[in-house]
């Protein structure tokens, strides 16, 4: 069993009335590996992006909405990351 960190990058794109707006994020994970399996109980994760910009620029959309918007972007980019390394998650 070893300790994994890893930096993911990727964005959020949101289609505005007169514009898309594109919001860039970074991911930072850090997780349990035993072989090719993650263990989910001990996956942590930290978050980086502009909120303030985000809000201001997503006028039309509540704050909440906009959090769960990014929070599908994250837990996708994290997921496509495992796939793409070839890790199973283990859901126990």
């Amino acid at each position: 069993m070893i300790w994994v960190c890893d930096g993911i990058k990727t964005h959020l794109l949101i289609q505005m009335e007169k514009y898309d707006l594109d919001v860039p994020i970074q991911i930072e994970i850090e997780f349990c590996l035993e072989g090719k399996e993650v263990l989910s109980s001990l996956i942590s994760k930290k978050t980086y992006y502009n909120r303030a910009l985000l809000i201001k620029e997503a006028y039309n959309r509540l704050e909440k909405e906009l959090d769960t918007l990014v929070d599908k972007a994250v837990e996708r980019a994290i997921h496509n990351h495992f796939v793409t390394k070839g890790y199973s998650i283990n859901e126990s």
